[in-house]
Formats: C-alpha cells, structure tokens, sequence
C-alpha cells in the first residue's frame, strides 16, 4: 500500500471480505474487491483480473466466488452499516435512511432475474419497455463532518427484487397461483422486511436503541402494504398524490358502531390553497446551504385507504423559487406533499430527512455511470446477484474512505481541479476518489515490482 485514501479503502475491503467464510476465498476478495473499484469500463469480471495483471494466472477461483462461494449480502455490507452509524451525526440523534428501486438495463432474456420493465427514463408521453433486472436500495445518509448541512448516502443494501412470473406455457391454475403469490412477494413487502433488517442491525450498533429512524421514501411505497408494517422507535417520510383522499381522526372513546372516521377532508392540494391553514416556515439544508422552506402542517389526519385509522401528518410544501441566472425571472417548481407515518419525529427532522433522500439518486447515477453496475456478464443464480451487490458494497467502502481520511472535504491530495471551472465544490466527486484510488493502486504496484527487481 502506499498509504493516503488506498489504505484506508484497502482497510474497509478486508473487513467486508470477512464476509466470506472460506480462507481462501476471503483473501481473493479484497483484490477482487480493489479491482472492481479501478479498473477500466465495462467492469467485467475478465477486465478486473486483467487490470490485477492476472491474465496468465487460474481464474477458477475469483469466479467461483460470486458463484459458489459461501457468503451473503447481509455479511458483506454488515461492517459498512456498522461504520455508516457511526459517522451518522451525533450520539442520540436520528438516523436518516432512503430506499428506492432500480432498474439494471440487461440484453439477454435468459438471464435470471431478467423482465421487461417500464423504462424510468422514457418520457411520460412515450412509454419505453426494456429488458432489466430491479434492485431495491438502502442508504443511510451521513452529514459530512465539518459541513453538517452537507449529506452522503452511503448504501448498505442492495437487494435483488425480480418481479414474480409464470413459467412458460404455464396452465390458468399456475397463472392465478402466481398473481395470488405476489401479493406476499413484491417490492413493498422486500422493501418492508430491509427497513425491519435496518432496524435490528441499527440496535446493534453501540447507542443504536436510542437512536430514531426516519427512512425517506418516494410515492411508489405510500401503499397500505409498505406503511402499515413500520418497525417500532421508525418513523417513514413519503411522498403521496395531491389528489388522496383524507379523512378526519377520530378518538377510539368517539367511535360508535362501524365509524371509525371523522368528516371527510379537503385533498392536499386543496389544503395548500386554503387560506384558513397557517403557512409556517423552516429553515432547510440542501446542496450544502440552506433554503427557506414555506409550509403547512395538518395534524390528526387518517388515509383509511392506506394507513387505515391510525393518525398521520401531512406536510404540505409550497413551491421553492429559483433563477437560472442572477438577473433572470423568478421561477417555481412544484409543490411536495408529504406523509409522516410511524413513531413521532421533530418535524424539521422529517423534512430535513426528505430532502437527505436525493443523494440515493446521485447514488443510482455513479453506480450505472462511472461503476458500471450489471455490467459483468454474469449467467449464474448466484452470481447475477451476487456481483451487483459486491461493487455497490465495493462503492459504499469508496465513500465511507472518502468520509474516514479526507473529512469528506476536498484536500492537496487530490488533483487539482481544472482551470475553466469557475466553482469549488465542497467535496470530492466519485470520479476524482475513483481517479485519486486508481492512481495510488498503479503506484504502489509500481514501486512494489521496483523492490522485487532490486531484491533479485
């Protein structure tokens, strides 16, 4: 190693690798591991051993161990959920966590795990269908330490949740028999039993008890099946429709015969326009600074539909105003609707927790853009879901190092930034830590076959 930001990932590697219970597999792992983080693109398992200049070696093992290996996914991103907890701000407060699906493009139909899906990046008037694999993914978003108001999510789960289908050729029973198993099988319920695993592994964590859960979700989990199995001491953010229907709260000592509901509400649209509602405002940091956040808050609301009478909050934002340049004209976005179910949480925290959630995004893009996601040809039941999860694993190390030597601040050891660009980011990018790592790796093999020739 030639010390800097290579060792301390060379560091979290090993103890991801722990993971592995044979000997000798676990020590092929951080070289894997290594070599999946700085090799070139498209990040095959074949360009990986090249890169680790193992071309004229046996490559039975390195991919025997995402095949047959013995390990799980749980064990492998244990030791980074351990360290993400820690860096996650202070003892005793909340933890910040987002899921979210994503969809992994794949070319052949044969490939298990592989569907046809609704492309996310077609445009709503043209609906595209792709062929892919969809992981559900867990981050849990750590303030940097000398900028608070500055988060990095950093994914401790990445699950593998193909959609259930019926085989081929397959008789009318069949049929039913699947459309009846996935309603126990969906990406709500996989979604649900990963924010219970959240929950237990955080109590593990020393301080973890006290510590709340807000997890931030975007409208796709506001179903009954996703916010009605919240664990306990956790507390969920989502984003619903503008048109839901809403009903009253009415005490159990109030309910008579069947009612279970107060009067029927306004929609949260019409909540937003109502002038009767207070506007209240926050102060909210995002992007490294703080926006003045215009809100509403209606309290002791029930979604029968949904949560069925248990009492929720429902956040209703106004549009935030923004200039694409100094003197231009004064634009909106649009306005948020959002829903707190679960345990009670400081409400600065929940919005604060939503806003946290869009670095999941920024996650999905270095993950498919600079790391190359599903993009190792990969054809066994294991291996489909097995390689996926270990670079993501490999990427969540990459951040927590970033987090770990450099205080997630830009420092010398770094390469200077061009000289057209007129901002200075706060913090280092994925691709400047990808090239940062690459660099150290090259040199130190560099300098580790000067001293073999010097010896012989």
């Amino acid at each position: 190693m030639s010390g800097g930001l290579l060792d301390t990932v060379w560091d979290l590697l090993l103890c991801i690798s722990q993971a592995v219970r044979d000997p000798r597999s676990r020590s092929r792992l951080p070289r894997l591991a290594l070599g999946l983080l700085c090799a070139d693109r498209p990040k095959t398992i074949t360009s990986v051993l090249e890169w680790l200049g193992l071309r004229d070696r046996d490559w039975t093992g390195y991919y025997r161990l995402l095949s047959k290996a013995k390990w799980s996914e749980d064990d492998l991103f244990r030791p980074v959920l351990q360290c993400a907890c820690q860096q996650a701000g202070p003892p005793g407060a909340p933890v910040f966590s987002a899921q979210d699906d994503s969809l992994v493009h794949k070319t052949g139909r044969k490939i298990p795990g592989t569907t046809i899906a609704r492309d996310p990046m077609s445009p709503p008037f043209h609906v595209n269908l792709v062929l892919g694999q969809r992981f559900l993914q867990t981050s849990l978003m750590v303030p940097a330490p000398a900028e608070p108001a500055l988060y990095r999510a950093v994914p401790v789960a990445f699950r593998h949740a193909p959609p259930l289908k019926a085989p081929r050729r397959a008789t009318a029973e069949q049929k039913r028999a699947v459309r009846e198993a996935r309603k126990k099988q969906n990406l709500s319920t996989i979604a649900t039993a990963e924010l219970k695993r959240l929950r237990l592994e955080l109590d593990e964590c020393p301080g973890g008890v006290a510590r709340l859960l807000i997890n931030a979700v975007d409208g796709s989990f506001a179903n009954r099946t996703y916010l009605r199995e919240i664990p306990a001491r956790t507390a969920v953010v989502a984003r619903i429709r503008r048109d839901a229907h809403f009903r009253a709260y009415l005490p159990p000592g109030q309910r008579h015969g069947a009612r279970k509901y107060g009067p029927d509400l306004p929609t949260p649209e019409q909540m937003l326009a109502d002038p009767a509602i207070p506007l209240q405002t926050m102060q909210v940091a995002a992007g490294g600074r703080l926006h003045t956040l215009r809100f509403k808050l209606v309290e002791n609301v029930s979604w029968p539909k949904v949560t069925g009478d248990t009492p929720v909050r429902v956040i209703l934002i106004k549009p935030l105003g923004y200039r694409l340049h100094k003197h231009g004209r004064l634009l909106y976005r649009q306005p948020a609707f959002l829903l707190a179910v679960g345990a009670d949480a400081d409400l600065h925290d929940l919005v604060q927790a939503y806003f946290a959630r869009w670095q999941i995004e920024v996650n999905f893009r270095d993950e498919k853009s600079l790391l190359g996601v599903g993009e190792a040809q990969l054809w066994s039941d294991r291996s489909v879901y097995r390689g996926p999860a270990l670079l993501v694993a490999c990427y969540s190390c990459l951040l927590l190092a970033s987090i770990l030597h450099f205080g997630d601040r830009r420092t010398d050891e770094l390469q200077p930034l061009p000289r057209w660009r007129s901002d200075r980011p706060m913090r280092p990018s994925t691709r400047e830590l990808l090239r940062t790592l690459r660099a150290q790796a090259e040199n130190a093999r560099r300098t580790a076959t000067a001293d073999l020739a010097a010896v012989a």
